[in-house]
């Protein structure tokens, strides 16, 4: 009788070890984010916080039942956020909250190498004929140990007409807007694993009844302060858990804020 269950037991272990092997994997990247808007110049609202995105990792032989296919961008979760803008601003964060970090399943370096792009003279990246980026390694001190830092460049509205594109999505929040600058960065240590993700946009906007535009910048930031695998099972558990604390500090790795953006911050309100 117990050699039997002994038999079952093993079995049953034989049986749930491939099962597991098989399980998609998941990177977990937890960072710092800070997306800040000046309007006008004048820096008029800040928000950052704790964020974690989950990328299926490549080789994974298993798909997520609960995931759609063909999509673009990752899953992400905000763990903790504080909301800052100058006391004269009129409160709409539209261009804030659709500037948030987002992270594609296609990294850049990845996306370089598409029949769309081609690279040349030891750098310079080309959307067909036209320059539109540039990739530069630099040596960089991370964790007390000198890293390769490889960090992608690139400009979106290379060979858009005028170099701008009409923001026609925004006008269901009454906005009428056109976007004039849409850069973006990625960087990486060795073994292309994710360390930032900046972007860079610039609208020129105005409410419908307005006549002048606003010029908008903002500025997107995320900084990768953790990294880990996770299986499918891990993460359905992880969508599903309550952030209970949503206290954060900034991690010392991120860089410091410029002088100008840092003092146009101590004067801003929570909101």
């Amino acid at each position: 009788m117990r050699q039997t269950r002994l038999f079952s037991l093993l079995l049953s272990a034989v049986l749930v070890l491939p099962l597991h092997a098989q399980e998609r994997r998941y990177t977990r990247l937890k960072g710092y984010y800070r997306v800040y808007q000046a309007t006008n110049s004048l820096l008029s609202y800040f928000v950052d916080g704790m964020m974690e995105f989950y990328v299926p990792v490549p080789d994974s032989t298993a798909e997520d039942a609960g995931e759609k296919r063909g999509a673009v961008f990752v899953d992400r979760k905000i763990l903790g956020e504080r909301r800052r803008k100058a006391p004269e601003a009129n409160g709409d964060d539209t261009f804030i909250r659709i500037s948030l970090p987002g992270l594609e399943r296609q990294t850049l370096l990845e996306s370089i190498s598409g029949e769309e792009y081609s690279t040349r003279n030891n750098g310079d990246v080309y959307r067909w004929a036209d320059k539109c980026g540039k990739i530069t390694r630099g040596k960089r001190k991370l964790n007390g140990k000198t890293e390769t830092v490889t960090t992608v460049e690139i400009d979106n509205l290379t060979g858009q007409p005028g170099h701008e594109i009409d923001m026609g999505q925004l006008r269901m929040y009454g906005i009428v807007a056109r976007m004039t600058q849409a850069c973006e960065s990625e960087s990486y240590v060795s073994g292309n694993v994710l360390l930032s993700a900046l972007k860079r946009q610039t609208f020129f906007a105005h409410y419908r009844g307005e006549d002048d535009d606003d010029r908008i910048d903002v500025w997107s930031e995320f900084y990768v302060s953790d990294s880990m695998t996770i299986t499918e099972t891990e993460l359905k558990r992880i969508r599903k858990e309550k952030n209970r604390v949503w206290t954060f500090s900034v991690p010392a790795s991120v860089p410091p804020l410029d002088k100008e953006v840092a003092a146009g911050w101590a004067k801003m309100v929570e909101y």
